[in-house]
């Protein structure tokens, strides 16, 4: 197990106990009422990133009711369709879709495995640094913070600054 995968399993266990500690300081309607929702259990995401662990149709998330008019808010749909529609045009014009792909899913945390930067770069014949430079754009023109796999905007402020002092 990597340092990734260990953090993370880390993460799930504790998230997984701070759920389940909340949902038994529920009165018991209010714990039914998740029950029939589908949500009394903690949900970890699996290897492929999804959070269903069963068949997706079993879950009541994939309900086939008409929803009503306004029951989803406008701006978060327009919000969604604009990176939706950012995200298929970057990888549709990109020379490297594939690294892009991997990018994507290393920046969203839609699918991604665990691999470092390192890893991903290797398997597409390109630096470390190429990979990392390929995430940020995705970030910045997706309008998404970094991902637990890239160093925080201050840490980049920081090496920006400290490189630039060594220069002059």
């Amino acid at each position: 197990m990597n340092s990734y995968e260990a953090t993370q399993a880390d993460r799930d266990r504790e998230y997984r106990e701070a759920y389940s500690a909340w949902v038994g300081s529920l009165e018991p309607e209010e714990r039914r009422e998740l029950e029939r929702l589908g949500v009394a259990e903690p949900s970890i995401p699996g290897r492929a990133g999804g959070c269903l662990s069963g068949d997706a149709a079993d879950s009541p998330a994939a309900r086939c009711e008409a929803q009503e008019v306004g029951e989803t808010e406008p701006e978060a749909d327009d919000r969604l369709h604009h990176v939706l529609r950012r995200m298929v045009g970057e990888l549709l014009h990109d020379s490297n879709p594939r690294l892009s792909l991997e990018c994507l899913a290393l920046v969203t945390g839609l699918a991604y495995l665990g691999d470092s930067m390192t890893e991903i770069a290797k398997r597409h014949g390109v630096t470390r640094a190429a990979v990392s430079k390929r995430c940020v754009a995705l970030t910045l023109t997706l309008g998404l913070p970094p991902s637990r796999a890239m160093r925080s905007l201050a840490a980049r402020d920081a090496y920006r600054q400290a490189r630039t002092n060594n220069l002059t």
